[in-house]
C-alpha cells in the first residue's frame, strides 16, 4: 500500500477580533473593527460590516484583506456612539469554503 500526500481541508477561524467578542472598548480607540482568522483567505467575497443595535450600518463599507498578512481583514468605522454593535464577517478560506459568522461588542464613553 502506498501513501499518498495528505490533503489538508481547512476552513478559516477566526482567531481574534478587535473589539473583541463580547468586548467594550472606548469610543476613542475605535477607528476600524479588525478580524483575524487562523489562515490567509482569498479576495473574492471577504467581507466585514458593522451594525448598531438600531439596526443601521455604521462601517465605511470599505473592508479589505492586509496585503502583507492576508489573515487580516478591517473595515473603517464612522465615529461609534456607546451602545452595541454586531460585527458581521464572511471569507472564503483557501480551501474553497464560504465561512460567516458575527460577533458583538459594546462601545463606552
Amino acid at each position: 500500500m502506498q501513501a499518498g500526500p495528505a490533503i489538508s481541508r481547512v476552513h478559516a477561524i477566526v482567531v481574534r477580533t478587535f473589539p473583541a467578542q463580547n468586548g467594550v472598548a472606548a469610543a476613542s480607540t475605535i477607528g476600524k473593527v479588525e478580524v483575524w482568522y487562523d489562515a490567509g483567505i482569498r479576495d473574492a467575497f471577504a467581507a466585514l460590516a458593522v451594525i448598531s443595535a438600531a439596526g443601521a450600518r455604521v462601517d465605511k463599507r470599505d473592508a479589505a484583506i492586509d496585503k502583507s498578512d492576508p489573515s487580516h481583514v478591517s473595515v473603517g468605522v464612522e465615529p461609534l456612539t456607546p451602545g452595541k454593535y454586531t460585527a458581521r464577517y464572511r471569507a472564503l478560506s483557501a480551501d474553497g469554503h464560504l465561512v460567516s459568522g458575527a460577533w458583538e461588542f459594546e462601545v463606552s464613553p
